[in-house]
Order: C-alpha cells, then structure tokens, then sequence
C-alpha cells in the first residue's frame, strides 16, 4: 500500500468553483472570490482586517515591514520551523535571533525567549508547530513587559484554537498558509489579519504596489497612483475562489484529521515508554495539521522511518533547525547559541500520514504498521 504524507483536500467542489471563477472573473487579485474570502476569514476568527496573499511566505515579510523592522533590529524566532520565519527578518535587514522549543509542544520556548531578549529586540514571532499553541500567556507577558510586538506565524494552525480563541488572533499579527500541504489549500497563498487599525493604511498600500489602489476604489480620491514603496502580494481570484469552498469545510476537514489522530494515538499507548505521542496542551483545540512521534534517539527514529517506507508509509524528519543550516551559521556565528531541544527533536521527530482522504483500511494500514515496527 502507497500512503504519502501529505495530500491536499480537494473534491467536486473545488473544480467546480475554479470553472465558475474562470467564466466570471478575469482571475487577478481583490476580485469577487477575494472579496468573499475576507467575510469569511473575518466571520471564523473574528478578526477585523484580513488581506490575502500570494503565501505565508509574503504574508510574513509584509507583517514585518508593517511593524517598522529595519536594519540593525533583532528579532526572535524558533529555529524549528521552516526558513520563511527567518527570511522575512532578513530580508528586512534585520537580524533572526535563535530560541530554544519546549519539548513537549515543540513550539517556541517562552524562558528561552527571556534569555533571547536585549536592546535590540524588537518583536517576537512564534509557530504554532503542528497547530499546537504556543504559551501565549507567558509570551504575551514578556512582550507588553519588554514593548516588543508579536506576530504568530499560523502556517499550521488554521481552525485550530487556544481557551477558544482562535490561533493566529493573540498577537499584533497573523498569517496563514494556503499551501498544497496544508489543512486548507489552494495550491499557494496565505492570508495576513490584524485588529490593530494602525497598520492597515501600510499593509494596504504595500500590497497593492505601493499605490493607493483601495482608496480611489473607495472614492476618497479620483485617480489613483504610486505613493510608497511596495510591491505585488495579490492571491488570484482562481485560488481564492478555491478557498472560498475549503474555508466552510474546516470542521469537517479537522473532525477527520483528529479522528485519525486518535486512532494513532489509540495504536501507540502500549508504547508510550519508548516514544513520545502528540501531547495536546490544557485548553488547546488543536487541528492536527502534523502527527509525529519523537523517539529517544536518532538511530530509533532513522530505523522506523525506514521499516515504515518498506511498508509504503510515508514517513519522514522535519525541519534542519535553522540555526545549524549553512546561511543559520553565519547568522548565529557572533552568538553561538546552544539549543539542545531544538537539535534533539529535528534528530528524533518522524511525521505519519495524516490528512481526511485516508480511509478506515488505510488509517488500520498504518497502525498495525507501526506496531508490529515498535
């Protein structure tokens, strides 16, 4: 049996909605399907402002540049997640500043963050890894402590939610991923929200080619024109529209993927003592976008992805830790800073397939799998 790790959700409804978007729109950005999404995006986070984007990627080095980060300023990220969240502080002229992860959620490490912190510092981007939530009580306080800014880098973590407030609403900004892996996708795009009104007018115009575009479509000027550095972040109406249909589907989407969790779980109890499951943090909701299993060393971990590929399971690491890849290095080369969790988990993590298109036969596949592997 062929199982792959990740496979996006899409059906009858999806070619449908693309067909309809090709005989009515003309496919370029902030069209009907856009227009839509954004009601919608407020409606599930009740959120005030959403933009939507070309990917989390931009959404993110837009956050940044709306928050004012310039050459000079530190900002501090995970090292366990993916190059985008250091990326946009480099490519602002900043500098990433590496923390340590908690080894149960494998989020970032709220007392590694204290440590991380200096005159520099400007602001804090968390990951909600796997769409477990950060501490975001203890992270909140050491941002209004310290005057720094959050942004919640929420790739992962759509539908999913902490005390029952939605992920990607605790900071000065969320993004989002529409990506072909993710929960809810598109192909590519994200989405960036806000509830601060202050850095609307920036977003707005950056996004837009620095061009005043939504004002003279508001009438509050009659032409419009180039007024501040920007650039093209639209999200085609084409993908949109695609979302359009797969934002509705999000508990649907979610029950199937923590039903299957549960099963894994289910399967892996008698093996607790060897392997570490998810752990679900109190209050959490989380959306199961990641089931991975952490072993106590790597030599386990390599054995297991390897006897479960022979099966046709896709099983696999995840991230290098930006702090040892090569352009990490150089970054971290003034600081050296050490972080041990970080290492450990990226040596002993092994994702498993899990996304709604599994079946019952597929899913019972996998857990008799990795029994008769443990």
């Amino acid at each position: 049996m062929n199982i792959p790790l990740t496979k996006p959700y899409w059906g009858v409804e999806e070619e449908h909605v693309v067909v309809k978007a090709l005989k009515t729109t003309n496919g370029a950005g902030d069209g009907l399907y856009t227009k839509k999404i954004i009601e919608q995006f407020q409606k599930l986070l009740k959120i005030r402002h959403v933009f939507p984007v070309t990917s989390c990627t931009h959404g993110l080095e837009l956050a940044v540049i709306a928050l004012g980060v310039k050459p000079g300023d530190e900002v501090i990220i995970p090292s366990f997640t993916m190059s985008s969240t250091a990326n946009c502080v480099l490519t602002a002229g900043a500098t990433p500043v590496f923390a340590d992860i908690d080894p149960r959620t494998y989020c970032i490490d709220p007392a590694d963050i204290k440590r991380c912190i200096t005159k520099k510092t400007k602001g804090i981007i968390v990951v909600h890894y796997a769409g477990m939530p950060c501490d975001m009580e203890a992270i909140d306080k050491l941002a209004k402590k310290h005057n720094l800014w959050i942004i919640e880098d929420a790739a992962h973590a759509i539908g999913a939610s902490y005390k029952g407030k939605p992920l990607g609403t605790f900071g000065d900004v969320g993004v989002f991923s529409f990506h072909g892996t993710k929960n809810v996708s598109c192909g590519e795009g994200g989405v960036v929200v806000t509830n601060r009104d202050d850095l609307v007018p920036y977003i707005d115009t950056y996004r837009t080619n620095g061009t005043n575009r939504h004002a003279f479509l508001r009438g509050e000027v009659d032409k419009y024109t180039w007024v501040s550095k920007g650039t093209s972040y639209f999200l085609s109406d084409l993908l949109a529209a695609i979302i359009s249909v797969q934002l509705p589907k999000i508990p649907f989407i979610n029950a199937k993927r923590e039903a299957i969790a549960k099963a894994y779980l289910r399967a892996l109890e008698p093996y607790k003592k060897v392997i570490q499951p998810p752990i679900v943090p109190n209050g959490a909701k989380p959306n199961w976008h990641i089931f991975a299993i952490k072993f106590s060393s790597k030599d386990l971990s390599q054995q297991f992805m390897t006897e479960m590929k022979k099966k046709g399971i896709g099983a696999t690491f995840h991230y290098v830790p930006l702090h040892s890849a090569p352009i990490g290095k150089q970054v971290t080369k003034k600081t050296n800073r050490m972080l041990p969790v970080t290492d450990d988990v990226s040596d002993t993590l092994v994702r498993i397939p899990i996304y709604p298109g599994l079946t019952k036969k597929e899913v019972d596949f996998v857990c008799q799998a990795m029994k008769k592997v443990l």
